[in-house]
């Protein structure tokens, strides 16, 4: 290995923990005050909070536990088209946001094909994609296909003797996932939830085109419409300095759960 590839990662780090401190020296520079107990204190701020945890907490529930029986499924099963099926898995990594509202709202919207089908019926949607419904099924769209790949990947990484050993054990499927696949599976997830789990919390567009009014803001569009709108400096960097707060404890509480699963203990089940 060339010997000058550990300085230049070094000299790149370096440079990412400068441009981090800058960003954060700006922030300070327009919150002088550096008080966020009023977000607290305020019944705004305290509603878009909790609503920032709330929509977050629910889409990964429903990302993930979704996604979990779709790559245990995935790992089981061989089929044409299942690498065609992974690409697209991946492709939303890639997809613009706005475009996979716009599917969204083109199937589920008020003037969408499923309106359209209920129309045939003389009825209207039972639900409204704005709001928190609009969020939790776009979060699902963007991340299942997502965590489903992390999943699979830790599930293939199962050495393939484990698996002949379980075949000559006569082990059943169930006995199987509970021996073999969680474990692996349970060490994958801490980082997997987390990882959709900061996505979720920090979304902008998904909120910002589903969230249909006030009741349905998070920190992120309230940095934004303080900014934009409001042109109050102080709050908006008040606002990234309490999501930055919010971020780095999450941070940290996930790095605790996934210290408390490493890989020597994956395989004793």
């Amino acid at each position: 290995m060339n010997r000058s590839t550990p300085k230049l990662g070094i000299w790149i780090a370096i440079g990412i923990g400068l441009f981090v401190l800058a960003s954060i020296g700006a922030l300070i520079q327009y919150a002088p005050t550096l008080d966020l107990s009023w977000i607290w204190g305020d019944d705004y701020y305290r509603h878009i909070t909790y609503f920032s945890f709330y929509q977050a907490f629910f889409s990964t529930v429903l990302s993930v536990g979704l996604a979990i029986p779709v790559a245990h499924a995935l790992s089981r099963r061989q089929f044409k088209g299942k690498g065609l099926l992974l690409k697209l898995f991946a492709s939303t990594l890639v997809l613009p946001v706005l475009v996979g509202v716009f599917g969204i709202l083109a199937i589920l919207g008020n003037s969408g094909l499923l309106a359209d089908l209920f129309s045939l019926f003389d009825r209207k949607l039972p639900f409204s994609i704005y709001g928190l419904n609009g969020i939790l099924v776009a979060h699902v769209f963007f991340n299942l296909p997502y965590a489903s790949r992390l999943l699979l990947q830790s599930l293939e990484s199962i050495p393939f003797e484990q698996h002949k050993l379980c075949a000559h054990l006569g082990m059943s499927p169930w006995q199987k996932l509970h021996l073999v696949e969680w474990p692996r599976i349970r060490q994958q997830l801490p980082h997997v939830a987390g990882l959709v789990f900061m996505l979720c919390f920090t979304s902008f567009s998904t909120v910002m085109a589903l969230g249909g009014g006030p009741k349905s803001t998070t920190i992120e569009l309230a940095i934004y419409q303080a900014i934009k709108f409001d042109f109050d400096l102080q709050a908006g960097a008040i606002l990234a300095l309490w999501q930055m707060v919010l971020c780095g404890l999450l941070s940290l509480t996930i790095l605790k759960f996934s210290r408390t699963l490493p890989a020597s203990q994956a395989h004793s089940g």
